[in-house]
Parts: C-alpha cells; sequence; structure tokens
C-alpha cells in the first residue's frame, strides 16, 4: 500500500477531482513527434500506480485525505487508463464523439491519463498542514514529502503514507467516527454513481488500455529504444504487473517507485535519483505486515555501455541503500543494470569492481562478501502480441568480445 500526493494550483480542482472521484495530470500536445523526458517519466510514474494505493490531495502546503485507487476491471494489477482510446500516443487528438472519453468534466483534451479511486473513509475538509507530519516524523520514514517540488504528484512509500492517513484521522476524529453526521466538514463524493456509470460498460475499457508496447514500439531504431525514459516506463509497467519477462530476473516486486531520491538532503535539482527502486516483502506472521525481504535498484541506459563510470554510479547507489534502508547489510540490497549491450571492459570492471565486502552489522560479526549486481541487456521485438523489450542477463565474468 504506497501512497501519491498529488500537487494542485486551486480549490475548484480538489472539489472537481474529489467529487468525482478521478484524477488526471493536464498535459498539452507536444510541439514535436514524440513526448519530452518529462512527459515520459510521468507516464511512468502511472504505470505504477496499483489499486488499493492511497491518494492523497496537496494544496497551498495542505494535505486532504484519504483515497484509495481502484480498478474499473475487477483484477486488472494496474489502476491508470487513458482518458481515450490512443492518447498515450503523443499528438492523439481527443475525439469528436465525447463518449469515448472517461472523464468529461473539465479540459479532458490535455488530460490523457486518469486514476480513478474512493474515499476511504472520507476526503475530510480539515486538512494536514505539512510541518505536521514533517515534525511528527520520529521514525524517519517520511522521505518523500521532504523533495516534493516541481512535480504535479509524487509517489510515497507505506510507511510515510501510513502516517499521513494516521494523522489525518486523527484530526479528523471526531468526523472520522460518524460520517453520516459530517455535513459540511467531508468533501461532496459522487465517485460511486460517476465510475459504476463507466465500469457498467466493461466492453470499451479495454480500449482505454495504456498501450506502452506500442508506443515503445515507435521509437526503435537500429535495434535501441531512442528514448530511455520511455524504456524506463516500459520496466516500471512490465514489474508493477509482474510480467514473466521480468519477473524470470528481476523477482516480483511489492512496491515499484520511478526516480528515488539517493543522495544526502540538498537542493532536489542536484540529488541524484535511482531510475526504478523497489522491494519485495513477505508475510511471516499473519499478525503483522509484510516485511520487507530485499531491496531493488535499477539504473538504465538506452545504449551501449563503455563507460566503467556508470558501474560506479550502480554501486553508489547499492551502498547508499544499503547504509540508509538496509542498516548496513548489503545481502539485502539486489542492482540491475540494463542498456542494449556492454562492452568487453565494463564486463571486466563489473567483475572486479561489483562486489562489497563487508562485515554483518549484527552478532555474530562475520565477514561477508556482496555480488549481487546483474548485467541485463535488452533487446527490441517485432512480434504482434508480445512485449515489446525481451530481456537477457549478460554473465558478469571476464570476456574478450562484444555484447
Amino acid at each position: 500500500m504506497s501512497g501519491y500526493i498529488v500537487n494542485l494550483a486551486d480549490e475548484d480542482a480538489l472539489r472537481r477531482y474529489v467529487e468525482f472521484g478521478v484524477y488526471g495530470t493536464l498535459m498539452k500536445r507536444p510541439d514535436y513527434a514524440s513526448w519530452s523526458v518529462a512527459a515520459e517519466l510521468t507516464l511512468a510514474d502511472y504505470l505504477t500506480m496499483r489499486p488499493g494505493d492511497l491518494i492523497f490531495f496537496f494544496r497551498e502546503r495542505t494535505i486532504y485525505g484519504v483515497g484509495r485507487l481502484l480498478a474499473l476491471q475487477p483484477g486488472t494489477p494496474t489502476a491508470a487508463l487513458a482518458n481515450y482510446p490512443g492518447a498515450s500516443f503523443p499528438h492523439a487528438q481527443p475525439p469528436d464523439d465525447r463518449t469515448h472519453l472517461l472523464y468529461r468534466q473539465h479540459r479532458e483534451e490535455d488530460m490523457r491519463w486518469l486514476v480513478f479511486f474512493r474515499p476511504d473513509p472520507a476526503f475530510f475538509m480539515r486538512g494536514l498542514d505539512m510541518d505536521e507530519v514533517l515534525q511528527g516524523d520520529m521514525r524517519g520514514v517520511v522521505r518523500g514529502l521532504r523533495v516534493f517540488e516541481k512535480r504535479s504528484f509524487i509517489q510515497v512509500e507505506d510507511d510515510e503514507a501510513q502516517v499521513m492517513a494516521d494523522l489525518l484521522l486523527r484530526r479528523n476524529a471526531d468526523t472520522a467516527g460518524c460520517l453520516a453526521q459530517a455535513d459540511g466538514q467531508i468533501f461532496p463524493d459522487q465517485s460511486l454513481f460517476y465510475q459504476a456509470r463507466i465500469g457498467a460498460q466493461a466492453d470499451r475499457l479495454a480500449a482505454h488500455r495504456i498501450d506502452v508496447d506500442g508506443l515503445l514500439a515507435r521509437y526503435v531504431r537500429e535495434g535501441i529504444v531512442a528514448h530511455e525514459a520511455l524504456l524506463q516506463a516500459w520496466l516500471a509497467h512490465a514489474l508493477t504487473v509482474r510480467h514473466p519477462e521480468v519477473t524470470n530476473i528481476f523477482g516480483a516486486w511489492d512496491y515499484v517507485a520511478n526516480q528515488m531520491p539517493a543522495s544526502p538532503q540538498k537542493p532536489v535539482m542536484y540529488m541524484d535519483r535511482i531510475d526504478l527502486f523497489g522491494y519485495t516483502t513477505q508475510r511471516l506472521s499473519p499478525n503483522f505486515p509484510p516485511t520487507i525481504m530485499r531491496y531493488k535498484a535499477v539504473e538504465l541506459k538506452k545504449d551501449l555501455i563503455g563507460d566503467v563510470n556508470v558501474i560506479n554510479q550502480m554501486l553508489k547507489y547499492v551502498d547508499w541503500l544499503a547504509h540508509t534502508r538496509a542498516g548496513g547489510d548489503y545481502s539485502m540490497v539486489d542492482a540491475y543494470l540494463v542498456a542494449s549491450g556492454y562492452t568487453p571492459e565494463v564486463i571486466d570492471y563489473a567483475c572486479d569492481a561489483g562486489v562489497r565486502d563487508y562485515i554483518t552489522p549484527y552478532r555474530p560479526y562475520q565477514k561477508q562478501q556482496w555480488s549481487q549486481l546483474t548485467l541485463v541487456r535488452y533487446i527490441p521485438t517485432i512480434t504482434p502480441g508480445a512485449p515489446a523489450v525481451r530481456l537477457e542477463p549478460v554473465p558478469v565474468v571476464k570476456v574478450g568480445r562484444f555484447f
């Protein structure tokens, strides 16, 4: 149960989205033949959204909530849909027949991707000042809110989402306990009626699937995906839906995040970011929430990697996660590089440098070695109905030829 904090410019937008239980970023048609990097990374953010995730709205440093994302078609592993068929393609035009739009309330021609949600238990008019969250973060789990800048929305991890939900419910305890008598204290809600009307047309919802495979296939040039951010969006989606093509290599992730900050606190523009971050969990007891078992980090390059500094960059992220998330236990961290290929020099360097000697940070202290760096080669495919990309692990051994 991760969460999303959505930044809004005015109260009208807040009321409108909450009333209908739908949110979509306003995005105009690009001037050129393709999306910008920012737009493709926004798409990657949408493709990580799962039914059951929490959603909050943010306006003038105040947080409003709580809502929960849902899938209009039960059993769907992702929450986001295209507002109209083909909306994921840059120069797609909204249909003349407005009945083909999922959302038809405000500037729908600029709304490409949507998520639907319902109050859980309600969206309270009494919001939460962000300072209350930051100052009350005794466990140090509020990470995303601290770097929320120049983004339409951000994803936060399970524990941070839970902190915000708890604080909002506590702030509104008198209202949350009796919603039937909460007139004037919660935002109006027509989401159930609105979404039921759309969901009843299940036969047409397939046309609103976000076709990330078709989009990526348009930007393959001589065996290379021309847009690195689009390759990132494809992999974010594949990890989120747990496609066999990726789980065979990366494992089944329970949390998938796009562009996670991975550096000491400083101005956001100077922060390093892990392309894709996540973790796997396991429910070890029926009486407790799932336990994080392994942290995952992926760095993507669309071209052949010939610079060993890319390995160094990946290992820096490994060190960051081991010390800030895993308590010094490197065995909890898995790292992956994805590229179109690797020169022999890079593979040799990964073989030599891609290890970490460390002492287990608990008794009995023991010397251990980390070597969980996996090099992955991506290969665009043209097989109809198949994933747009095939992935192959590259053995990290001494080699004498190009891959």
